[in-house]
């Protein structure tokens, strides 16, 4: 499977003529974004998110493609047209939500989680070529994964194990970013009782899994980090 989409995701780079590259990305994504948002069979899901994290991290599919499909798929007004309006979308807190509800499945998790840590890295990557980004996935990320354990808590192994570990494995500056502003940062007065648990429950799971990857050195309650400039 992986090496028929690696062939397909070369065909769509290679293709000359835009508009059919364009029509192929839109049925690859509507039928993918169906399969995902719970409007197909199940035992496509996992193929789905497979596929899906396949092409956008060939980059043959970019997360603007993904969202403009997303928008169109949910009836949404299109405003997803530049690169601060890709990263400031309000759709992305649906989409991501979306997601993290396989997360709570052992079968379907790894393939979630890995989809997501390719989806993170490409925000990560959009955000770092944007002038006035000032590390804001590092934000998302955090709310992302504070609302998903909010809605569902007995998915935390999953997503330490699935999400977490590969994220601070395969982008330790980003993930490096994401720890630190997660340390630094205290819940907002705002947040309710629910979110604070889950903003402790993922500030608790980053700090050991971020040990375990070398991110993170103890006795300090404090994170240290080596070698931050590489």
């Amino acid at each position: 499977m992986r090496q028929v989409l690696e062939l397909t995701s070369s065909l769509i780079a290679l293709q000359p003529d835009k508009d059919i590259s364009a029509s192929v990305k839109r049925a690859i994504l509507k039928r993918t974004l169906t399969t995902i948002n719970h409007r197909a069979a199940q035992p496509l899901v996992k193929p789905a998110f497979k596929s899906l994290e396949c092409f956008l991290g060939k980059s043959s599919i970019s997360i603007k493609d993904l969202m403009n499909s997303y928008e169109v798929e949910e009836g949404l007004p299109g405003i997803s047209t530049d690169q601060d309006s890709l990263l400031d979308s309000p759709y992305w807190d649906d989409f991501v939500s979306g997601v993290f509800d396989w997360m709570a499945m052992p079968d379907i998790s790894p393939a979630a989680g890995k989809f997501l840590v390719t989806l993170f890295g490409q925000l990560r990557k959009l955000s770092s070529e944007s002038e006035n980004s000032n590390n804001k996935y590092t934000v998302l990320w955090q709310r992302w994964v504070r609302k998903g354990l909010k809605k569902n808590p007995a998915a935390l192994e999953n997503v330490k194990n699935h999400l977490l570990s590969p994220l601070f494995k395969l982008d330790r500056p980003g993930s490096l970013a994401f720890l630190g502003d997660l340390n630094e940062q205290r819940p907002a007065s705002n947040l309710r009782r629910p979110e604070l648990d889950s903003h402790s429950l993922l500030r608790l799971a980053a700090m050991e899994v971020g040990k375990k990857a070398g991110l993170v050195e103890e006795p300090s309650m404090y994170l240290h980090f080596d070698h931050m400039q590489d």
